[in-house]
């Protein structure tokens, strides 16, 4: 008797069915508003909505990020990725921060910092090191004036030994968490101004390295050696405040009573993906992600609080999965990594299928479309169709070389472990 084909397998001519959706529904996510009109900001270059309706019509910080890793060597969209990350060095030009999107409305915070990353992934594309010096003096001020910030109301997110909370103008903790990109969660508890998050500051930890290894290319010593200092100390922080030996996964630290959060959420895997955690610990949270977060579809955002929202449990959204993935590439899980694209790739099958459409989250627990909080699950996504193009690549790769360890070149020289 045959045994029954396990539920991840994909048919490679699915594959192609839905890569072909999502280069067709391009055109329908791109705008172009050079000029300021009502609350809209305007901008220089078109750029990638997150979707096509009534809601998400702007250009959105760190959706914009897979959104120009998949697109960066595409023959017809690669002009518009690198125009999307002028559009953010151009924010940053105009306010001194580059909002959650552009709307007047949205100055009072950001996002995510993830543009550092795309800055690089736009010079090893061009090689223009002139674009590249103006472009990486932005991201510096934006690391000093925005997330390293001292000073209150104005900005007020650098708070506790060096290290970063999410914030808003407004000093609302709601409006802290719309920040954080995790609208809504409990993994804050409702007071997320209180919290160092593990997710911004290995962020952080990436920017002090993306900035070391810029001015290395641009010949400025000095500067290398301060990033250098500041990642070190930022790590040696990190490791103290906020990873827990006998659980072996990172968390949130609650700096206003000095203690660690304790929920398990997948932005633990965030010191794998920058590479700031040793091979010990690399162990103990894989461990953890394996039995913990590793669902039938892929990786959920948090285990199960009693307190639902979208950004937890039992919902999985396709930036994490990528993080969790590349965390694990970097580690050399590559059998577990190539396991979990395979899941997450066929869950967005599987609902392609049944509806014709990618979308903005799933539920990676029981395999159908992500549970809804403050509005409907939108279809379409930009960031869930950025998100598969990258898996797919990945896993071709990993098809091709199935050893244990096993990270693709490009993949490597992408996020800069070289």
């Amino acid at each position: 008797m045959q045994s029954e084909r396990p539920h991840w397998e994909i048919d490679k001519k699915d594959l192609e069915k839905v890569e072909k959706y999502i280069e067709d529904y391009w055109p329908r996510l791109v705008r172009y508003h050079p000029k300021d009109l009502k609350s809209l900001i305007g901008l220089p270059n078109p750029y990638i909505v997150p979707a096509d309706g009534e809601i998400f019509q702007e250009q959105y910080y760190w959706d914009s990020y897979p959104v120009v890793r998949a697109l960066i060597d595409h023959p017809k969209y690669s002009k518009l990725a690198i125009g999307m990350v002028d559009n953010l060095l151009h924010l940053i030009k105009r306010f001194g921060i580059v909002p959650n999107a552009n709307r007047m409305y949205y100055l009072s915070r950001s996002q995510p910092p993830l543009l550092s990353s795309m800055v690089w992934i736009v010079f090893q594309k061009t090689k223009d090191k002139t674009w590249f010096k103006r472009a990486i003096r932005l991201v510096e001020q934006e690391y000093n004036d925005v997330w390293m910030g001292k000073v209150h109301l104005r900005n007020f997110r650098n708070v506790y030994r060096g290290l970063s909370r999410y914030y808003d103008l407004n000093a609302v903790h709601a409006l802290a968490e719309s920040e954080s990109g995790w609208d809504n969660t409990a993994r804050f508890d409702g007071r997320c101004m209180d919290f160092l998050p593990i997710d911004l500051n290995c962020l952080l930890y990436l920017y002090e390295h993306d900035l070391l290894k810029a001015y290395e290319v641009l010949g400025e010593e000095k500067k290398v050696e301060k990033f250098k200092n500041l990642s070190l100390r930022r790590e040696q922080t990190i490791n103290k405040l906020m990873w827990d030996d006998n659980v072996g996964f990172y968390f949130d630290y609650d700096f206003v009573n000095r203690k660690k959060s304790h929920l398990v959420t997948v932005a633990g895997v965030y010191p794998l993906n920058v590479g700031l955690a040793s091979p010990k610990q690399a162990e103990k949270l894989v461990n953890l992600i394996n039995h913990e977060l590793h669902k039938k579809w892929g990786i959920v955002q948090s285990v199960n609080f009693v307190v639902n929202y979208q950004w937890d449990y039992p919902n999985g959204w396709a930036p994490l999965q990528l993080r969790a993935v590349e965390a694990l590439l970097r580690y050399g899980y590559s059998a577990l990594a190539k396991k979990i694209i395979q899941k997450w790739l066929s869950l967005n099958v599987k609902i392609f299928k049944e509806t014709g459409h990618l979308w903005e989250k799933y539920d990676v627990v029981h395999g159908r479309v992500g549970l809804p909080d403050r509005y409907p699950t939108v279809p379409g996504f930009a960031w869930t169709n950025a998100t598969f193009l990258i898996m797919a690549g990945i896993l071709k790769f990993l098809e091709e070389h199935p050893d244990e360890g096993s990270t693709p070149v490009w993949l490597v020289r992408r996020l800069g472990w070289l």
